[in-house]
């Protein structure tokens, strides 16, 4: 019995005792476009320098503070109930390209969103650009009470909720189009109605959608790396080389690629990572 286990052994595909370390990845995501994105810099009045805010309720009960916290700075906003009311800054934007763009937040009574506008011009050919507006906000505002309820039955890292304790990243990918001559867009984030209370804010982000991504393959025998969707796809191992290194383009966010590392003897490794 032994003498054929040790027969069979030897039929199995040589795979490295430590796969993992055969292949490793390394995201880099373009520079995030965002003046002072961690609010360490601050005017006289003790808010954020290249940020300004925008009282669409003309209310004179919004109150922000900088809050210095170990896990980073962030914004605090304090508002009564049913009022609008943003942190802005504008962003340089290309037409026709993919951007990334997100925050973390955290509510304990008022509904948050991050509200994007640009300004199109008129051109020979459109008449009423307009403006081009994304709007985004949680999917769900249910609470912490509402996730424990549904985490028996959906994985609860999937419930998002506005909680008073966790910070939600919200986040979307977006594109400008083509031939509207738009150069900016202004970034607002903060309180859009919801009850009294405070809305809090940190990290936001504004960068190009596509990143680089880095390759390490180490050992030999492998043949071939295969990533759906990345530019290139598919690329060829020296099978001989101890080590080498590759590097793919990832044109968008908010998307999971996978990884295929193949070789010799139907040997394989497969690995996943998200572009956000």
């Amino acid at each position: 019995m032994k003498l054929k286990l040790w027969l069979l052994g030897l039929a199995l595909p040589l795979i490295p005792l430590f796969a993992e370390d055969a292949l490793k990845l390394q995201i880099i995501h373009s520079q995030n476009l965002v003046q002072n994105a961690d609010f360490s810099q601050l005017k006289d009045n003790q808010l954020p320098v290249n940020w300004y805010f925008d009282n669409c309720s003309k209310s004179p009960h919004f109150r922000t503070t900088v809050v210095n916290d170990p896990s980073g700075n962030y914004l605090a906003v304090n508002t009564e109930w049913n009022k609008f009311g943003y942190w802005l800054q504008n962003i340089p934007v290309k037409e026709g390209v993919y951007y990334y763009v997100s925050c973390e937040v955290q509510s304990d009574n008022p509904a948050v969103a991050i509200w994007l506008m640009a300004n199109a011009k008129k051109t020979a050919t459109v008449k009423s650009p307009g403006n081009i507006r994304y709007f985004i906000s949680m999917a769900t505002r249910h609470g912490e009470d509402r996730r424990q309820l549904l985490k028996d039955f959906i994985d609860e890292n999937l419930i998002p909720t506005l909680s008073p304790t966790q910070w939600y990243r919200i986040s979307q990918e977006v594109i400008f189009p083509l031939d509207r001559e738009i150069e900016v867009c202004a970034m607002r984030f903060g309180i859009y109605g919801g009850y009294a209370g405070q809305g809090r804010f940190r990290n936001p982000v504004f960068r190009e959608a596509k990143a680089e991504l880095k390759v390490e393959v180490a050992g030999t025998g492998w043949q071939e790396i295969y990533i759906k969707g990345a530019q290139p796809e598919r690329v060829q191992v020296n099978p001989d080389s101890e080590k080498q290194s590759f590097v793919f383009i990832l044109p968008r966010a908010k998307h999971i690629y996978q990884v295929v590392l193949s070789g010799k003897d139907g040997k394989k490794i497969t690995r996943e990572i998200a572009n956000e």
